[in-house]
């Protein structure tokens, strides 16, 4: 109703229908997790081609099984990708930049590898706003050309300064614009004060001669400190600055304060000069004994060098050009099952994709090449986040496992109804071995051929058959019969098989809970992935629902708005039944929420549907007919 009705006449309103419209979660965002020629470790980055995975990670190379499973993956129908880098022994490139009294400035590549060595940095002062204190960054990269080589820019950063209270701080610019560098604020890679400058009380430079310091205060008042003879006595020193300070009446501005001095004569501690004038302490330093003495180590400033943010006489790097890496970038080497695994708490590895949104399908090839003791652990904690994370992960079955012995190693690793295994490898052509075929790990065309089955029929569609053919594939490392595919399947082993005319197919659809023996209601991969399809979907879409009055009204718009996106799912074919009312139910209502559910603020929400199964076995009946008899 509305808020007033003062007036005869009509009112309009407008009501809200309670529909929540409930959007299905993409099925097959795929994971990889290994070791790239390049790019940031432990962060994984969101591809959508081959491509971005060249400009990312480098493209194809020798020791990276990620990367020919990535190409593998768009090559058979992927569209969507994360990929995580995990590498041992990395390094990103540095460079130092001066002022001409020392490093001012240190500079990191934006993420390690030997990719920055060919990075030149260049320093100008010439047009910018503050010449006497702005600064330009350009950043080049060293290209071939013809018999020589050229520099060719590839960022330009302007107006850049070293103090940390501007806008145009160098440290801020660079790290939120540059996709090349970096500049660090710990570690004292970046030398600069962060406290009060003292240039409006002070002015710089002071001299030093004779133990005279001489100088002015706000730019006019001059002023002479005479230091003690005997440099190692700091509490003379201190005396005599303030005695000097007060003759020139400068006492209700400036103030030289002791620092680990009282009752010191070994010449370590440090002197300041403080300017009451802006009413705060200072880091000027008018003297530091830890660099051996007073008379040897006089200056103003920070204590390591000198240098404070004053005005025209702030710091900044000299003019250079071309300067090449001072500590050139590493590219690391694969790392083994420590590395893939990583850290949940710091989330490295694996544990890299705790960040991301969303993801589907993960695939580790590198397990393929891992020693048994290294590698099944890496699948265990693997599968351990998928449970977690909803997903669903393609086990690359280690190398030297044999039609033999592949099931048995298969069910001892895990039994999970978030995994499958696909037997054999598959062979293609390595284009950086001169096209020669090499077996590689299956896991990364497989989640493509996933991904097609999925755009093209639907995540209920088992992603095998005559249609799931592997595209960029030579063969099979171990071709196999049916004698031999009947072995592996009641163990719940997936097939890789070779037929004429279709080529290299996938040949079953069951997960590792799949053996016959165990008779599992999860046994088939289009079933589960279709409920992890549906959990994700109606736990995203259900969050409207916190908070909301627990009563019959809240229960009635679950019904509705749960019960629409089952409808919308039944119409595409997801579910078997001829109707409805076969093929799924929603059900929220006083039965599934007692009141002591509701004095508890808990509302049960019971979905229920029923799945589409693959049909795994064909049977056909043949029957000889006797002949016609009369009736």
């Amino acid at each position: 109703m509305p808020s007033s009705l003062t007036y005869p006449g009509v009112y309009i309103e407008e009501l809200s229908s309670g529909v929540r419209t409930i959007n299905g979660v993409a099925t097959s965002i795929a994971a990889f997790v290994g070791f790239t020629a390049k790019g940031t470790p432990d962060l994984a980055q969101h591809i959508t081609s081959f491509a971005d995975f060249e400009r990312r990670h480098g493209g194809l190379h020798r020791d990276s099984p990620v990367s020919y499973a990535v190409r593998q993956f768009f090559s058979n129908g992927g569209t969507e990708a994360y990929v995580v880098r995990v590498a041992s022994g990395h390094a990103p490139a540095r460079w130092q930049l001066a002022d001409g009294s020392g490093t001012v400035l240190e500079v990191a590549a934006a993420s390690p590898g030997a990719w920055a060595n060919a990075l030149r940095l260049e320093v100008t002062h010439t047009g910018t706003r503050n010449p006497d204190a702005d600064f330009n960054l350009i950043v080049s990269q060293l290209v071939a050309s013809g018999s020589g080589s050229q520099l060719v820019p590839l960022e330009t950063h302007r107006n850049l300064n070293l103090n940390p209270q501007s806008a145009d701080y160098v440290a801020s610019v660079i790290n939120h614009a540059s996709q090349l560098v970096r500049v660090s604020e710990t570690g004292g890679l970046v030398y600069a004060n962060q406290g009060i400058a003292v240039s409006q009380a002070i002015a710089f430079p002071f001299t030093v001669s004779d133990n005279v310091i001489a100088g002015t205060v706000d730019g006019d008042t001059a002023f002479s400190l005479t230091l003690p003879a005997t440099p190692g006595d700091m509490s003379g020193l201190v005396s005599a600055l303030n005695t000097a300070i007060n003759d020139a009446g400068l006492a209700s501005r400036l103030l030289a304060e002791e620092s680990g001095l009282d009752g010191d004569t070994s010449g370590t501690g440090s002197l300041r000069l403080a300017s009451l004038a802006t009413g705060a302490s200072s880091t000027v330093v008018a003297a530091n004994g830890a660099f051996g003495g007073l008379a040897a180590t006089i200056g103003f400033g920070l204590a390591n060098g000198g240098r404070e943010f004053t005005g025209a006489a702030e710091h900044r790097p000299d003019e250079v050009a071309d300067v090449v890496p001072s500590t050139p970038g590493a590219d690391g080497s694969k790392g083994g099952a420590t590395e893939l695994i990583g850290s949940p708490s710091t989330k490295r590895g694996i544990y890299a994709l705790r960040d991301v949104d969303l993801f589907n399908l993960l695939c580790i090839p590198e397990t393929r090449d891992l020693p048994e003791a290294q590698a099944d652990p890496v699948i265990q904690a693997a599968v351990a986040l998928c449970e977690e994370e909803r997903a669903f992960y393609i086990v690359d079955a280690v190398a030297g496992r044999n039609l033999t012995d592949i099931a048995a190693w298969a069910n001892a690793v895990t039994q999970s109804r978030n995994a499958a295994v696909y037997f054999p490898a598959i062979v293609a052509a390595d284009p950086l071995d001169a096209f020669r075929q090499r077996a590689m790990a299956p896991s990364g065309a497989i989640a493509g051929v996933c991904a097609r089955t999925d755009a093209t029929r639907g995540v209920w569609k088992a992603p095998a058959g005559t249609d799931a053919t592997l595209n960029g594939t030579a063969g099979l490392s171990a071709p196999m019969n049916d004698i031999e595919n009947g072995t592996l399947n009641p163990s719940g082993i997936n097939a890789l098989r070779s037929f004429p005319v279709y080529g290299r197919v996938i040949w079953g659809a069951r997960t590792l809970r799949g053996a016959d023996a165990q008779a599992d209601e999860y046994k088939y991969i289009p079933v589960r992935r279709l409920v992890l399809f549906l959990e994700e979907s109606l736990y995203r879409g259900s969050q409207w629902v916190v908070f909301e009055p627990n009563d019959e009204p809240l229960w009635a718009q679950i019904r509705l708005n749960l019960g629409a996106f089952m409808q919308t799912l039944f119409r595409q074919g997801a579910f078997q039944g001829a109707s409805p009312r076969e093929a799924y139910f929603v059900k929220c209502d006083a039965e599934t929420t007692t009141q002591n559910d509701i004095d508890r603020g808990v509302v049960n929400i019971l979905v229920g549907f029923a799945p589409l199964k693959p049909a795994e076995f064909v049977v056909i009946k043949i029957q000889q007919m006797a002949g016609q008899l009369e009736v």
